[in-house]
């Protein structure tokens, strides 16, 4: 049984929960404020007072915790039972709401559960002082603080009149203070599924769209509230908006304040242009075709869920090593043990075309996120030095820019690759943009929740 020793900071807090019906942009539902969209069913706990430190261990099934260190952050993987014993303290009693299976004396036995998570329990001592273990369940806890990071990309520029390069997005090593928690994996399609559950359809309808019905029937394969495994298929075909759906879904389902406000609008501007900071995007629904103008306002100080962006994904993609790639991989064998990459389909319309041809050239040129794919379970390959699975091919990222267009007219990008990415296109520098050739099919996501 291995030990790890663990002082937890003295807080004094009270919590309470409640269970309210919330719109998935965040705003409560009442007798008021009603709308025909998605709703998120959601138990929240409100805590006055609590206190987080800067370290964290990954735990094994068992472990003792001592009340004298200084790490309050427990990393745990979906499904899993976990033992946690107060190694000098036997007078107290441990509140663990939602979780806990099995409490004696100074241990608790608690299973994660079957969702990627943010938790916490905490251990009372006899005179009244709180103990609180933050636990992350199939997410890691990473402080970039704690160096300079290589970002930027050198793969493509601006030319001058004179024939100078300017490079929008140029190779730099900058600071990014801030301590994240990560998804450990890219988001699943049944935790996609489960998260949306009532804004799908049960039933396919032949005049809905292909990706429509592709998410249909993945639900009928599914029950409601049902096991999620860990190393369940990568979602692979998430539009932006049902992106930010998911997040602020996640956020309210662990009683946290969603980032993303999301509201009608007749402008059709998809830039940085409005004053406000907000933006626009296509709505879509898994009812209808139609996409609709969705204004999104970000909310920076809200604790929720978010997609990363795109300066913090890079540096997250890169493990701490500072290279261009997962430890500077830079032979197809070496990379192949942490990518899924260079596989297409023999009849897709990609794979056909003659690549010397100039038409063809272009076409291919705006290509990414359109190549037929299926998808692979995620977890499988090894992670980079940050723990993270799969941040490199597979299926790409979405992240978001900051504030302003980098590349085109976008507001977001797609990072990280795809199945069908070649040796030399899968790196860190490579991005997907939205922009507007085509409305990208593939890609995927991993959230983020800043600590600090």
């Amino acid at each position: 049984m291995k030990k790890i020793f663990i002082y937890i900071s003295i807080i004094s807090s009270i919590t309470f929960a409640t269970t309210n019906l919330y719109e998935v942009d965040g705003s409560k539902v009442d007798n008021i404020k009603r709308t025909k969209g998605p709703k998120a069913l959601v138990k929240t706990k409100h805590i006055q007072k609590d206190y987080s430190t800067n370290s964290v261990y990954a735990i094994q099934d068992s472990l003792y915790v001592s009340l004298k260190d200084s790490i309050s952050w427990l990393e745990m993987e979906k499904n899993k039972d976990y033992t946690i014993c107060i190694d000098d303290v036997r007078d107290g009693f441990w509140k663990s709401p939602n979780i806990f299976v099995k409490k004696k004396e100074n241990c608790i036995l608690l299973n994660s559960g079957n969702l990627v998570k943010s938790n916490r329990i905490q251990y009372v001592t006899q005179i009244g002082n709180v103990f609180t273990f933050n636990l992350l369940v199939g997410m890691k806890y990473i402080d970039l603080s704690t160096q300079e990071h290589l970002i930027g990309t050198d793969l493509h520029c601006s030319r001058t009149r004179s024939g100078n390069c300017i490079y929008n997005d140029p190779v730099r090593h900058e600071r990014i203070d801030k301590i994240l928690a990560v998804d450990k994996y890219k988001v699943t399609e049944c935790e996609f599924v489960q998260a949306l559950w009532d804004s799908i359809p049960a039933q396919e309808n032949k005049n809905l769209d292909d990706n429509n019905n592709f998410w249909i029937e993945k639900k009928k394969n599914m029950k409601k509230s049902g096991k999620c495994d860990a190393h369940d298929s990568a979602a692979t075909r998430i539009h932006l908006y049902h992106a930010f759906l998911y997040a602020n879904v996640r956020s309210l389902r662990d009683g946290f304040k969603p980032v993303y406000s999301l509201k009608k609008t007749e402008s059709q501007k998809k830039s940085f242009d409005n004053k406000d900071g907000s933006f626009n995007i296509d709505g879509t629904s898994f009812f209808v075709n139609v996409a609709e103008n969705i204004n999104v306002m970000i909310d920076k100080n809200a604790d929720g869920y978010r997609l990363p962006y795109y300066d913090e994904w890079t540096a997250l993609s890169r493990g701490s090593a500072g290279t261009y790639g997962e430890g500077n991989l830079n032979d197809s064998t070496r990379k192949a043990q942490y990518a899924w990459f260079g596989i297409r389909e023999s009849d897709d319309f990609y794979s056909t075309l003659d690549s010397t041809k100039f038409e063809n050239q272009i076409i291919l040129k705006h290509s990414c996120g359109l190549w037929k794919q299926r998808s692979r379970p995620v977890g499988m390959l090894k992670p980079n030095d940050y723990g993270l699975y799969d941040m490199l091919g597979l299926v790409c990222e979405r992240v978001m820019l900051p504030g302003k267009s980098l590349f085109h007219n976008e507001v977001s990008s797609c990072k990280g690759g795809f199945l069908t990415s070649s040796f030399e296109e899968l790196n860190v520098r490579n991005h997907c943009d939205d922009d507007g050739f085509a409305s990208k099919l593939y890609q995927g996501l991993r959230l983020v929740r800043q600590i600090k």
